[in-house]
């Protein structure tokens, strides 16, 4: 290749040479955070100013042509060394990583991801922000977040906001009372009818208080809760000592002795995901979220 056809094409020949590298548009995109329809879009202005085939797809994926081999090649000579150097300076990664979200999803999933971090970037400082939906959206808007993990989809923000937004894991709910409670009246509970029979504590007005509201309707069931309140402590205490039924996520009862009603109807499960500023993302942000979709493989 001559030197003025790369000076011109640097940026298409790169996105070229990622997407050979993984024989995937799809895999290209996720590992470097780009969209596929970018990375297409550069692979075919790349074929049409070398007027060269260089990839053909078809349902089995991606192949090179001999064309497209030899290019490569080339391009892996040349950008190896760099990259080593790239990667090298890449995993240096320093500065404050500030995380927002609510108090059951940092108590139930962001323990080991969060040492698992701290572990590798030990020059990373770690915030966090526990708060409600509404205000951790304000931070994220206002950029006093680098990332908020919260339920999906979110239906918070405007199409004016650039946002990411990758689902990593998810919350299986369930309604749940103390053993005592069980012992006596659990023969008695097997659909969500059944319980306006008895005590109901439920969360407010939230996201997942909204999944079961949809459950609801969809049952054409009517729940009536003495209490309704934030997803706590005080509301494990509360069903634990007394006769109520309460709204939990699974594993949230899984170290107390709460016991998981079997109803009928099949329980929502609650999407968890990022949502952060794609075109502003840092270094530290990028690497917590690498780490954590590479636990979830």
């Amino acid at each position: 290749m001559r030197l003025k056809e790369l000076r011109n094409n640097l940026p298409l020949l790169y996105d070229f040479y990622i997407v050979a590298k993984e024989k995937s548009i799809s895999r290209a995109s996720e590992k470097n955070y780009v969209s596929s329809s970018n990375l297409s879009r550069s692979i075919k202005n790349l074929e049409n100013e070398l007027k060269l085939k260089l990839v053909v797809t078809n349902n089995k994926g991606l192949t090179l042509t001999k064309d497209g081999e030899s290019l490569f090649n080339q391009l892996d000579t040349n950008f190896h060394s760099f990259l080593e150097e790239f990667i090298e300076n890449e995993n240096n990664v320093q500065g404050t990583l500030t995380i927002g979200t609510t108090r059951n999803i940092s108590d139930n999933k962001l323990s080991d991801y969060v040492a698992e971090f701290s572990s590798l970037y030990p020059d990373v400082k770690i915030n966090f922000f526990i708060d409600s939906a509404t205000n951790l959206n304000e931070f994220l808007v206002n950029h006093k977040i680098d990332v908020l993990i919260d339920y999906l989809p979110h239906i918070n923000f405007s199409e004016k906001y650039n946002l990411e937004i990758k689902s990593f894991s998810r919350f299986k709910t369930c309604f749940a009372c103390s053993k005592s409670f069980y012992e006596k009246y659990g023969k008695d509970i097997n659909s969500l009818n059944d319980l306006n029979k008895f005590k109901l504590i439920i969360p407010g007005k939230s996201r997942r208080r909204q999944y079961l509201d949809e459950i609801l309707q969809l049952n054409n069931i009517e729940l009536n809760p003495i209490i309704q309140m934030p997803d706590s402590k005080l509301m494990i205490d509360l069903v634990s000592t007394n006769d109520f039924i309460g709204y939990f996520i699974e594993d949230e009862i899984k170290n107390t002795n709460l016991v998981k009603l079997e109803l009928k109807e099949e329980m929502p499960t609650n999407p968890i995901g990022f949502i952060y500023f794609k075109d502003t993302i840092s270094k530290s942000t990028k690497k917590f979220i690498e780490l954590v979709f590479k636990d979830n493989d």
